[in-house]
């Protein structure tokens, strides 16, 4: 993977979050505030379907990043033999959930919220199987086509708002699913079977990597489920513009990352420090660049864009504002955290979001108890306070791995 090949995918990458982001301006103008609350809970829920792959996704993609053809499929088939198991429980979940809902609209949205948590972890496998085999230029496409068809739904959303609104979501990973298949860039599950080695070998690495994520996801959905049941839909409408700029935010040091990591990996494994000392420096200095340039644009040109675009949403705002700084020193410390994936052990990575989690549970569960009541404000800088604590634990842990690993220092 040269260095043309990533900026390439890294530029597709944001051109691609770019057209997502004017997908998600045209709802903002096209949806009240009680509807933008329902389609954060649906994206919400399609990313944590989509998180169900149990440290398959993490310990597959480490594997695959230096796999022969033969371990390669057997791989491949392993992951599917899964993704058939979740599938399948998803199923059962949507049964009763289709049961529990009287309307039949949000029985629909229910449906395609299933189906689109499923493409979504699928697709998340496949852009792995495609970055560690070095298909990038097949990523961008597939990537880039599947954008354009969830923007052609919604010429629609006069007619069912919220339904249309979750089709549009939905398309981007069912459509990327079936053009991968279909155009040969993944391998296609010859069987669907278990080899017990190999699982406990995928599982050893990615389980402890897929608790972290998990945890990230719930205390997102901690957040939204606490504004929902305590302020109301309406509540958690008014901070679709901050969960926006958090996903837009988070996309490309999550390119960057997915494009330096087998390079990374490599140079470990062939002792070629200075040039894994290198990617390290380099990818720090473009995640800092990137902090620098994104706070930069939220504080003096946000303003001006949203008064122009959508000036109902500018006192909205203010949640960005008052997140911003704990994303950031979070999004930093990430930066130094290829040690833990490189050499496979994920124990200061998982102290990190697990405390991370208690805390936010004992804060939210503290509130519900009425001991004391927090609004808008109050939940955003609490998310932005445990962004930081995070941040600082993973940097803490980085230190102290490096007394076993000198290579990852960034200065020799």
């Amino acid at each position: 993977m040269n260095l043309n090949s990533r900026s390439a995918f890294i530029a597709v990458g944001l051109m691609v979050n770019l057209l997502l982001l004017i997908r998600s301006l045209i709802l903002m103008t096209a949806l009240n505030y009680a509807e933008l609350g329902l389609i954060a809970l649906v994206q919400s829920t399609v990313l944590v379907i989509g998180m169900l792959h149990f440290g398959l996704l993490n310990g597959g993609y480490r594997l695959l990043c230096h796999a022969k053809d033969r371990y390669r499929q057997r791989i491949i088939d392993l992951a599917y033999s899964v993704f058939a198991i979740v599938a399948g429980l998803i199923a059962l979940a949507l049964i009763a959930t289709a049961i529990a809902l009287d309307d039949t609209e949000l029985r629909l949205i229910a449906a395609l919220t299933a189906l689109g948590g499923i493409a979504t972890l699928l697709r998340s496998w496949m852009t792995n199987e495609m970055v560690a085999a070095g298909k990038l230029a097949s990523a961008n496409v597939i990537s880039a086509l599947a954008t354009l068809a969830s923007l052609a739904a919604l010429p629609f959303l006069s007619v069912h708002p919220a339904l249309i609104a979750t089709g549009s979501i939905v398309l981007h990973p069912i459509v990327f699913v079936l053009l991968a298949m279909m155009s040969g860039a993944v391998l296609r599950p010859r069987s669907l079977r278990f080899k017990k080695r190999l699982l406990k070998l995928v599982m050893r690495i990615g389980t402890v990597v897929f608790v972290a994520g998990l945890t990230v996801q719930l205390n997102t959905q901690m957040d939204r489920w606490f504004v929902t049941t305590e302020l109301g839909l309406e509540q958690l409408g008014r901070l679709y513009l901050t969960f926006l700029f958090v996903t837009l935010f988070q996309m490309f040091p999550t390119l960057l990352q997915q494009a330096f990591l087998p390079r990374i990996v490599q140079a470990w494994r062939d002792k070629r420090v200075p040039e894994l000392r290198g990617e390290l420096r380099n990818y720090l200095l473009l995640v800092i660049a990137y902090c620098i340039a994104a706070a930069l644009a939220v504080w003096l040109l946000a303003p001006l864009l949203v008064e122009l675009v959508l000036p109902e949403y500018l006192a909205d705002l203010r949640w960005v504002n008052l997140l911003l700084p704990g994303l950031i020193a979070f999004t930093i410390a990430a930066g130094f955290t290829f040690v833990f994936f490189t050499v496979v052990d994920f124990t200061w990575y998982i102290a990190a979001f697990i405390t991370g989690s208690l805390a936010t549970v004992i804060a939210l569960g503290t509130a519900l108890t009425g001991a004391y009541a927090l609004d808008l404000d109050s939940v955003i800088i609490l998310r932005g306070a445990i962004y930081a604590m995070m941040g600082a634990l993973l940097v803490l842990g980085w230190w102290r791995m490096t007394r076993r690993f000198p290579e990852f220092r960034l200065l020799g």
